[in-house]
C-alpha cells in the first residue's frame, strides 16, 4: 500500500490507475506536494458545490482538478433512502437516479490525461465507496475483494467519527450513527441490485450512455495504471 500523504484521510491504491482518500482539505502543506508527486492524471471531487463551501478543494484551479458531483440534486426518492438510514439503500437509489452522474465521472476517468485517478468525496465512504466498487467491477476484481476494500474504510474513519462527535449535538449523532458503519453488505447489495435489474454492471452503464468498449477501455486503464 502507498504511504498516506501527510494529513490524508483514508487514503489507498485499490487498483494501479485509482487512489481513492476521503476530503483533500486535511492534508498538510508538505501532504499537498506530496500528493502532487503521485503525478495523478486527474483528482476528482465527488462532492456537491455546497460542500466545497464547507471544506475549500485545496487543488481549485489546477489543471489535475475536477469537480463533478455524484449526488443528483432534489430527487425525493433519495431523500427517503436517507432517511432510511441505511447505507445501502442510498447507494442503490444513487445508481436508480444519479446514472447520469456516474456515467459522467467514469467517463472523466476514461479521459483523464495520462496517470492515475484520485477519487474522494467527504470522508471517502459511500460515494467514493461506489464509483470505487464499479471501477474495480470493470477492472475485473471479484465481489470478495471489492467488498473487502469497502470494508477497510472502517478503521481509518474511527479518530475521524470521533472528532466529529465533538462538534455535534447528542440529537445529531444519533441521526448519524446507522451511516457510520462500513460493511461488505452495504456495497454487495448495490452490486446485486445491478445484477437482478440490469443483468450487470456492463449493462447498466450501457443503457446510459457509457458503451460496453468504453466500459472495457476503463477497465484497462485501471489495471494499467
Amino acid at each position: 500500500m502507498p504511504i498516506p500523504p501527510d494529513g490524508a484521510l483514508n487514503f489507498r491504491r485499490p487498483l494501479p490507475g485509482l487512489y481513492r482518500s476521503g476530503n483533500l482539505s486535511f492534508l498538510s502543506g508538505e501532504g499537498r506536494g506530496e500528493l502532487l508527486a503521485l503525478k495523478l492524471g486527474r483528482i476528482l471531487d465527488l462532492r456537491t458545490r455546497a460542500e466545497r463551501k464547507i471544506d475549500a478543494p485545496p487543488f481549485l484551479g489546477q489543471a489535475e482538478y475536477l469537480n463533478l458531483s455524484l449526488l443528483p440534486h432534489r430527487v425525493r426518492e433519495l431523500n427517503e433512502a436517507h432517511l432510511a438510514g441505511i447505507n445501502a439503500l442510498n447507494s442503490i437509489a444513487l445508481l436508480d437516479h444519479g446514472a447520469n452522474n456516474i456515467v459522467n465521472i467514469l467517463g472523466a476517468i476514461l479521459d483523464a490525461p495520462p496517470g492515475p485517478v484520485l477519487i474522494h468525496c467527504h470522508a471517502g465512504k459511500d460515494r467514493t465507496g461506489l464509483i470505487a466498487a464499479l471501477c474495480l467491477e470493470l477492472a475485473g476484481r471479484s465481489r470478495d475483494g471489492i467488498a473487502a476494500d469497502y470494508v477497510a474504510t472502517g478503521p481509518e474513519l474511527v479518530d475521524f467519527y470521533g472528532r466529529g462527535r465533538l462538534h455535534r449535538t447528542l440529537e445529531q449523532q444519533k441521526r448519524d450513527a446507522p451511516f457510520m458503519p462500513t460493511i461488505s453488505d452495504d456495497i454487495l447489495r448495490p452490486l446485486a441490485h445491478l445484477d437482478s435489474t440490469w443483468g450487470g454492471v456492463g449493462p447498466y452503464l450501457a443503457a446510459y450512455g457509457f458503451s460496453e468498449a468504453e466500459a472495457a477501455a476503463l477497465g484497462d486503464r485501471l489495471i494499467k495504471g
